[in-house]
């Protein structure tokens, strides 16, 4: 902290105390020369010989006044009349950028129809540059739109790579000038010939028919033609621009702001052009805070994933709202997340974590920061990524003497090609908004009431697919028949044939049992051979699958009850266990060898092999077995039989273990299910043809004693569901009805927004991928659009982010990085009505955002998912938790606890309603929270930190909070 304004402050705190009792007025300035004046009304002498002791290390001037020394003199009264205690007067730098009051240059009006767009990145390097030379061609060349760019990066000023102008003979010989030269020249000579400031490329270039359309204003003359060449004295034109550059005064808001609007006057005047396109310095800048925050229309701001990018991302957005909320300043804000790896899916994870971080800063400063109510949503700008590329970074490295122009002409047709599907969506993001659109012609469509018939059809279709015949969701893997025409294939299944693979893992409705379910039914052959298709398995095996324990409530014969063991009196419980293990697995398999594989078992413990029911009678045969030393060795023998059997037929045998967790209360899983992983690790090998998948809960598989749980590493299938699968699940919904498919690209085209190539690409790619779009944003974000609309707006009109993002920041899971399908899922469902009657003509989205966002719709989707969660076994406490924190927890309603926090809030809890907890342990409240994706643990230098789901943030009311390194002892608030 900057010590002169801490002392302010302190100063600020010490005499409001003192007013009306020692003093009847102050106010604190701070100089320019960095000392401080404090005028006190008082009458004490002694208050103030008492300040200038305490403070007599410090550059202070205290100054006592009697109340009618203040009203004697004009100077006095008008200090005394800022609503403000604390002066902190004029600055050498940075005026633009730091808070305002309105009434300033902030609240001028905007007198162009021009867009004015700046392009801003914090650190260099982040591809901003290139990124805004390619949004002109594009325009110029691919749009026929006339554009003006202007170079405010007067540091280092950089357009020659990027036009082909190195070799220049115009700028070489110094005719053309910048925008340091026309503001210099400007303020001292008011009427100037403005083209002698812009390029017009198609006068340099030769090529009229690619840049015609094209104009620079770059920052300055930079040629070495020689100006002035007396005795002792040489002067080029960049030598003149440095003494110019030097004396541009940045700071000075007025000068600075009108010499831009004279600049923007002129060339409107004179050029005509459609838009405007200005490249800010990088880092914290006075043009920045002036072009960007003040006269732009639309900023496009370019970070980085890594930290170094923070404080200028946080700056940004801090000043941004700030205008927004306290001026109404109607600038719109696009940010790039770039320069991300150019592996697609590595990518997106990046990305994912950019807005949730993002979103999570915006959602704390508009709360704390601008008094956003916490019903409020947070308001977002849009997002997009930039990608590595290796064409645009060759841009200005093959430009030389040899190679001439080959990396300019390679840029031209790499614009005119629309190959980059980064830049594809960002360039149609910006054409989209609501800035740069209007020069665009608007479309009319003709015939609405085609588009609302089918609008109307899908939704109909939609609703069937949706629900069951109670009308309540049916998608979701416990309750639902899978049907072969909706089954998703995600990647990870790719792996399920590697016998190597037999931990199939992932958090709580992640899709475990959908997967388990389609395994296990003989009827979904269909769906194991496009599985195996799309694995690299032996294509010439036969696969067949038993399932090991019974689904749970369906009075299979292969459902052991565990509470009839008692672990207690079990004194080697991890010898207990693998046999037991081997035991219940020998028994299941030879329950259906004969049906499922041809095989009858001639064994000599036929008699023991009967259906697993949950009494008594089966443990006691079970541990019959299990202490018999000589019958454990006779199953080890069939089951080595069995698999010698199979790999002579040439049979693959994948035995499936779902339902743990509803069988084995969480608190034992350690003693229990680890001998089951440690039997299959040590014994892979050992069978041919026999090959376990073993379904775990990824808080579960922590709960294990293996010695090395990182050893399981490499045997490990991770399931969650990205964004992009959530939504490209939703779409095959809709593509599997024919009729919806048909209605849904006819609505694509009836809108103009996309081309026929975008159309009759991504309908060859559904046909060769089961109806399953690419798991892509530039791919999945056009759907998007179509159904859900393009940006979500809130009911006082601000931005809450595009629909994209705007889905996944509000039900992301606790981790941050996954999201809730089944959340996803009601609401859409929970809007299908309202869509259905929305009296709308035009139908510019399938459901419009007042439906699916609506507060009453969100809470509803939010309160099914958490029933949904509370009727699972071992889950009936989280139920009291919410309603500790909704009735009883104001303390601990923030959007994470530090883990004394929680560990308190727990211990409350458990004291309070010990009696109707499942759960006895404050580990194991915790572990459910985790399990269920409420909670989950971000590691911290001084104190781990549990994040909620921002799924659950308005349900319970929770506040957004600032995580800080060195924070105070928590007190209850």
């Amino acid at each position: 902290m900057i010590k002169i304004i801490d002392i302010a402050h302190q100063l600020n705190n010490e005499l409001s105390k003192l007013k009306n009792i020692k003093l009847d007025d102050y106010r604190i300035f701070v100089r320019l020369n960095l000392e401080m004046d404090v005028f006190i009304v008082t009458e004490s002498q002694e208050l103030i010989n008492s300040l200038i002791s305490k403070y007599s290390d410090f550059v202070i001037n205290f100054r006592k006044f009697s109340k009618d020394e203040i009203g004697e003199y004009s100077y006095l009264s008008e200090s005394f009349k800022s609503e403000s205690n604390i002066d902190f007067g004029l600055k050498y730098r940075f005026n633009s950028l730091l808070s305002k009051r309105p009434n300033t240059f902030y609240n001028i009006d905007k007198k162009f129809t021009i867009p004015i767009v700046t392009f801003y990145s914090y650190k260099g390097g982040m591809g901003r540059t290139t990124a805004m030379t390619s949004y002109a061609l594009d325009l110029a060349i691919n749009h026929n739109k006339k554009v003006c760019v202007i170079d405010c990066d007067f540091e280092a000023p950089g357009y020659l790579n990027f036009f082909n102008l190195a070799a220049n003979d115009t700028l070489k010989s110094g005719t053309k000038n910048g925008v340091i030269e026309f503001l210099t020249d400007y303020s001292f000579k008011k009427k100037i010939n403005i083209e002698d400031y812009y390029i017009e490329l198609e006068k340099i270039d030769g090529t009229t028919d690619k840049l015609k359309n094209l104009f620079i204003v770059p920052a300055g003359n930079l040629s070495d033609t020689t100006l002035v060449d007396e005795t002792n004295y040489y002067s080029t034109h960049r030598d003149q621009y440095l003494e110019g550059l030097a004396r541009v005064n940045l700071s000075n808001e007025k000068n600075i702001i009108n010499g831009f609007e004279a600049l923007f006057s002129q060339l409107k005047e004179r050029i005509k052009p459609d838009v405007i396109l200005i490249d800010s310095r990088t880092g914290f800048n006075d043009v920045f805070g002036v072009t960007a925050l003040i006269l732009s229309d639309l900023i496009v701001g370019f970070f980085g994933s890594s930290d170094q990018t923070k404080p200028g991302l946080r700056f940004l957005l801090d000043r941004f709202y700030e205008l927004k909320y306290t001026l109404k300043n109607n600038t719109e804000l696009l940010l790039i997340n770039s320069i991300l790896p150019p592996d697609e899916k590595e990518s997106e994870l990046f990305h994912a974590a950019f807005v949730n971080e993002v979103g999570q800063y915006l959602q704390f400063i508009q709360e704390k920061k601008f008094n956003k109510a916490l019903t409020e949503d947070t308001e977002l700008p849009k997002f997009y990524k930039l990608s590595r590329n290796k064409v645009l970074e060759r841009i200005g490295i093959s430009s030389n003497e040899l190679e001439g122009n080959s990396d300019y002409k390679e840029h031209i047709e790499f614009i005119k090609g629309k190959t980059f599907q980064d830049y594809n969506l960002i360039f149609n993001a910006l054409n989209e908004t609501k800035s740069i659109n209007k020069i665009f012609p608007q479309v009319q469509e003709t015939k609405p009431t085609r588009s609302i018939e089918l609008k109307n059809g899908i939704l109909k279709k939609l609703k069937v697919i949706l629900r069951n015949e109670n009308d309540k969701p049916a998608l979701f893997a416990e309750d639902a028949e899978i049907n072969p025409k909706t089954f998703f294939y995600r990647e990870q299944m790719n792996e399920i044939f590697d016998r190597n693979k037999f931990i199939i893992q992932g958090f709580k409705g992640t899709g475990k049992t959908y997967l388990y379910k389609a395994l296990r039914d003989p009827k979904l052959d269909s769906v194991k051979n496009e599985l195996l298709r799309r694995s690299k398995a032996n294509k010439d095996a036969d696969f067949r699958f038993i399932d090991i324990i019974s689904l749970k409530g369906q009075g299979g014969p292969k459902s052991f009850d565990f509470d009839n063991i008692k672990l207690s009196k079990i004194e080697d419980k991890a010898f207990y266990f693998k046999y037991f293990w081997i035991v219940y697995t020998w028994n299941s398999i030879f329950l259906d060898s004969e049906e499922k594989l041809g095989y009858k078992n001639n064994s000599s413990l036929s008699d023991y092999i009967k259906p697993i029911l949950s009494d008594l009678p089966t443990k006691q045969r079970f541990e019959e077995l299990i202490n018999d030393e000589n019958k454990l060795i006779e199953i080890e023998k069939d089951l080595i039989k069995l698999d010698e059997y199979l790999t002579s037929k040439n049979i693959q045998l994948i035995i499936l273990f779902d339902q743990l967790d509803n069988l084995i209360a969480p608190n034992y899983w350690g003693e229990t299910v680890t001998p089951l992983i440690d039997y299959w690790w040590d014994n892979l090998k050992r069978f041919k043809s026999i090959a376990p998948k073993i379904f775990i809960r990824t808080d579960l598989f922590k709960r294990l004693k293996t010695t090395n749980t990182l050893r399981l590493e490499n045997n490990k299938i991770e399931i969650e569901w990205s964004r992009e699968e959530v939504y490209a699940f939703f779409f095959k919904l809709i593509f599997s009805d024919k009729e919806s498919y048909d209605s849904i690209f006819e609505i694509m085209k009836r809108s103009k927004r996309y081309d026929d190539r975008f159309i009759n690409n991504t309908k060859r790619f559904l046909e060769k991928n089961d109806n399953q779009l690419n798991l892509f944003q530039n791919e999945i974000d056009p759907f998007m659009t179509v159904f859900f609309g393009k940006e979500v707006k809130s009911s006082m009109g601000g931005n809450l982010g595009n629909t994209f993002d705007w889905f996944y920041f509000n039900l992301t899971n606790a981790d941050q990085k996954s999201i809730s399908l089944r959340p996803f899922i009601n609401l859409i469902d929970g809007s299908i009505d309202g869509a259905l009657l929305d009296p709308e003509i035009h139908v510019t989205q399938i459901i419009h955002y007042k439906y699916y966002s609506s507060r009453e719709n969100r809470d509803n989707a939010v309160k099914q998912h958490f029933d949904d969660l509370t009727r699972e076994d071992f889950n009936k406490d989280l139920a009291i938790i919410f309603n500790y924190i909704k009735e009883k927890g104001d303390a601990y309603k923030q959007i994470f606890l530090y883990k004394t926090e929680l560990l308190e809030m727990l211990n409350k809890i458990l004291t309070g309603y010990n009696s109707q907890l499942e759960n006895k342990t404050v580990e194991d409240l915790k572990d459910i929270l985790v399990s269920n994706g409420i909670i989950y643990e971000n590691v911290r230098p001084h104190e781990n930190i549990f994040y909620f789901a921002q799924l659950y943030k308005y349900w319970l009311g929770l506040q957004s909070r600032k995580y800080d390194y060195n924070r105070p002892t928590w007190k209850k608030r």
